[in-house]
């Protein structure tokens, strides 16, 4: 009898286990399935022109749905002000053991657009040298017509060169475009970057008023900070019930974006589109210690509604918590991220408006605290984040993306085929993935990558002292070959006739 109700236990375990054991969700069902969700309400949210009203849409649609996971977590009150070491936040991320540390795996100077812009110069030099040479030896017709063609292909790499100078944002994106359409890895990192702000923010309580996941500046947009619906809600629960209407020359102070650009490229500084050159993933060569790019637009500049005061830190805490949602969505991933540059550069500029106000130490200890948190959260929806990722990849629109995270079957991506986390990584990094793409992009540090001189065991912990040349050692090693050289050469061994 025993064996019979423990055989109906092990049974029932099974069954429900392999409910939730789909390594990937299906999204198209979530486009067809309500799951108690309000489409009708919901289908508003593109009409939507502020975060209050598309927040306040978004609970109405969700409102009667089970564990919806919109809002559904919320960060502690003062818990970025704990101070956050490397070992702390290597448990909090799960990378332990490993060779880099977190901050290690995000590139923050660029260098990696610095080194593929250097490769494609060196593959056009040569292809443009060797093109020569065979112009030059047996394209036939005129001498005139060959002296051109071979005039053009040796000086293409002086054409890139100077196009780079005079346009960086136009080769910049020019690269990007051939890394998305020849490389499906880069693609799909920049698909991951972009849901992880997505996801995050959903979780978070922020709407999404917009994304790019299929262009060459992908992006998630969010509503304006400045929310002019959030001071009627609050002035209506003060009695007031009517809007003011401000003359045009008012409206053209707070808006000085709306009367610029007129004359200038979209892309150019004081164009209609600069500010879309700030967007994650996508960035330039600029210092962006001081880059107006990188500056928040007017619009969204709550310094200009009144009264202002500065950030409370508990809204910048969320707001660093979706700024680095990206990079590491991208570390879950691919085991590194390249897209953290222009993120942690505006987050700064956010922490400047701080009140009150963080010091350097105080500001790196935040993103250690948002990368951990981000970090916990996104492993616990991994399969909504694959969730959503199939729905960007397949350019679904905003409402289409809410509907595949809340209809999403398995949320945490739990299987009984293993490490679901283990099991992803190694199909997202081996799917179409060819040799000339792992030649090209692959490389560099790694989270996967173990460092072999810690010392494991009883009593262990500490790093092996590998050889080090310190202090005199390098003038040591010197006189040595040097006595070494003069023993060999006085024994015959150098004969200078």
């Amino acid at each position: 009898m025993k064996n019979i109700v423990r055989s109906i236990i092990a049974l029932a375990f099974i069954c429900r286990t392999c409910a939730f054991s789909s390594p990937r969700p299906n999204v198209s069902s979530s486009k067809t399935t309500s799951s108690n969700i309000n489409l009708e309400a919901l289908s508003q949210l593109n009409k939507c022109k502020s975060a209050t009203t598309a927040k306040r849409i978004l609970s109405n649609a969700l409102e009667t749905k089970e564990n919806a996971l919109f809002q559904s977590i919320s960060i502690p009150k003062g818990a970025s002000d704990l101070s956050i070491s490397d070992a702390d936040l290597a448990i909090q991320t799960n990378i332990r053991n490993a060779k880099y540390s977190v901050m290690e795996l995000i590139e923050l100077n660029g260098d990696k657009d610095a080194d593929r812009a250097s490769l494609a110069l060196f593959c056009l030099f040569t292809a443009s040298s060797l093109s020569a040479i065979a112009a030059q030896q047996s394209l036939p017709g005129p001498e005139i017509i060959r002296f051109a063609v071979v005039w053009l292909l040796s000086f293409a790499p002086l054409i890139f060169v100077g196009y780079g100078i005079a346009t960086p944002e136009s080769l910049q994106s020019v690269l990007i475009s051939l890394q998305r359409n020849i490389f499906p890895t880069y693609r799909k990192r920049m698909l991951h970057h972009e849901a992880g702000h997505f996801l995050i923010a959903h979780l978070l309580g922020f709407p999404i008023k917009n994304y790019q996941a299929n262009a060459v500046k992908n992006a998630v947009e969010f509503y304006p900070l400045r929310d002019d619906d959030r001071g009627l809600e609050k002035a209506s629960l003060m009695g007031f019930d009517s809007k003011k209407n401000y003359d045009d020359d008012y409206v053209d102070s707070y808006y000085p974006e709306d009367n610029m650009g007129g004359d200038r490229p979209f892309f150019a500084e004081g164009g209609r589109g600069d500010a879309l050159l700030a967007q994650s993933v996508f960035r330039d060569g600029k210092n962006y210690t001081d880059n107006p790019f990188l500056k928040i637009a007017p619009r969204d500049d709550v310094s200009k509604s009144w009264p202002y005061r500065g950030f409370a830190h508990e809204a910048l805490d969320q707001l660093a918590v979706v700024s680095v949602a990206g990079v590491c969505s991208e570390i879950l991933s691919f085991g590194n991220a390249e897209g953290g540059f222009a993120d942690l550069s505006q987050l700064r500029v956010l922490f400047g408006s701080a009140e009150p106000e963080l010091d350097e130490r105080e500001m790196e200890n935040r993103i250690r605290f948002a990368i951990g948190y981000a970090m916990s959260q996104l492993r616990r929806n991994l399969g909504a984040l694959d969730a959503l990722v199939e729905a960007m990849e397949n350019d679904a629109t905003v409402e289409e993306c809410v509907l595949a995270i809340e209809n999403c079957s398995n949320v945490s991506g739990a299987t009984i085929m293993g490490n679901y986390e283990k099991i992803r990584k190694e199909r997202i990094q081996n799917e179409g993935v060819g040799f000339v793409e792992k030649l090209l992009l692959g490389g560099g540090k790694n989270a996967d990558t173990q460092d072999n001189s810690i010392i494991e065991g009883k009593g262990g912990g500490d790093k092996r002292q590998g050889f080090q040349m310190t202090g005199d050692d390098p003038l040591y090693a010197a006189l040595g070959v040097a006595v070494v050289f003069f023993i060999y050469s006085s024994s015959g061994g150098l004969s200078l006739h």
